[in-house]
Protein backbone atom coordinates (compact mmCIF):
# COMPACT_ATOMS: atom_id res chain seq x y z
CA UNK A 1 0.00 0.00 0.00
CA UNK A 2 1.22 3.60 -0.97
CA UNK A 3 0.98 5.86 1.95
CA UNK A 4 3.30 8.30 1.00
CA UNK A 5 1.00 10.78 -0.72
CA UNK A 6 -2.03 10.31 1.75
CA UNK A 7 -2.79 13.65 3.80
CA UNK A 8 -1.15 13.20 7.30
CA UNK A 9 -4.67 13.47 8.84
CA UNK A 10 -6.01 10.84 6.61
CA UNK A 11 -3.16 8.52 8.29
CA UNK A 12 -3.64 9.85 11.54
CA UNK A 13 -7.49 8.89 11.06
CA UNK A 14 -6.81 5.17 9.44
CA UNK A 15 -4.25 4.60 12.58
CA UNK A 16 -7.61 5.83 15.42
CA UNK A 17 -9.78 3.77 13.92
CA UNK A 18 -7.93 0.70 13.29
CA UNK A 19 -6.67 1.06 16.83
CA UNK A 20 -10.32 1.48 17.83
CA UNK A 21 -10.98 -1.85 16.17
CA UNK A 22 -8.48 -3.26 18.17
CA UNK A 23 -8.99 -2.90 21.23
CA UNK A 24 -12.93 -3.45 20.08
CA UNK A 25 -12.08 -7.22 19.12
CA UNK A 26 -13.19 -6.74 15.90
CA UNK A 27 -10.05 -7.42 14.40
CA UNK A 28 -8.92 -10.54 15.83
CA UNK A 29 -4.78 -12.08 15.78
CA UNK A 30 -2.69 -14.13 17.59
CA UNK A 31 -2.60 -17.89 17.27
CA UNK A 32 -6.10 -18.22 19.06
CA UNK A 33 -7.31 -16.23 15.60
CA UNK A 34 -5.42 -18.65 13.83
CA UNK A 35 -2.68 -16.33 12.86
CA UNK A 36 0.27 -17.05 14.91
CA UNK A 37 2.42 -13.88 15.66
CA UNK A 38 6.49 -14.26 14.68
CA UNK A 39 8.23 -11.36 16.73
CA UNK A 40 11.70 -10.50 15.96
CA UNK A 41 13.59 -7.32 17.72
CA UNK A 42 15.05 -4.73 15.50
CA UNK A 43 18.48 -6.16 15.12
CA UNK A 44 17.23 -9.72 13.82
CA UNK A 45 15.25 -7.71 10.64
CA UNK A 46 17.07 -10.19 8.87
CA UNK A 47 15.90 -12.83 10.52
CA UNK A 48 11.78 -11.58 10.11
CA UNK A 49 12.91 -11.25 6.13
CA UNK A 50 13.63 -14.39 5.94
CA UNK A 51 10.66 -15.70 7.70
CA UNK A 52 8.77 -13.84 5.34
CA UNK A 53 10.53 -15.22 2.11
CA UNK A 54 10.53 -19.00 3.54
CA UNK A 55 6.48 -18.46 3.71
CA UNK A 56 5.76 -17.85 7.60
CA UNK A 57 2.39 -18.99 8.62
CA UNK A 58 0.86 -15.85 10.40
CA UNK A 59 2.07 -12.49 10.68
CA UNK A 60 6.03 -10.96 11.06
CA UNK A 61 6.44 -8.23 13.49
CA UNK A 62 9.75 -6.32 13.89
CA UNK A 63 9.73 -4.90 17.78
CA UNK A 64 11.36 -1.62 17.34
CA UNK A 65 10.66 -0.29 20.87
Amino acid sequence: MLVYTVPAQAKQDAVADVAAAVAAEALRVGEQAGLPLHRFPLEKTADAHAAVEGNAVGKVLIDIG
